[in-house]
């Protein structure tokens, strides 16, 4: 599953990163692997979500490279 495909208030952690080379890393780099989240709000070109102390607004097509395990 992937974090484009979470409804409002899911919960859970992030187990995987793919995209381009260049948003991997910057995600990575930002602490988002294995981090825990929290989907605030998401319509069809982006996904609000929190991430422990800091909030992002991710578009639909980096949203839906970040694998997830669901809570």
């Amino acid at each position: 599953m992937t974090l484009f495909d979470c409804s409002t208030g899911s919960i859970g952690k992030v187990t995987e990163i793919n995209g381009g080379d260049q948003t991997r890393r910057r995600l990575v780099d930002l602490g988002l692997l294995n981090a825990r989240y929290h989907v605030r709000a998401r319509n069809k070109h982006s996904v609000l979500v929190d991430f422990g102390s800091a909030s992002c607004v991710i578009r639909s097509d980096v949203a839906a490279n970040i694998k997830i395990l669901e809570r």
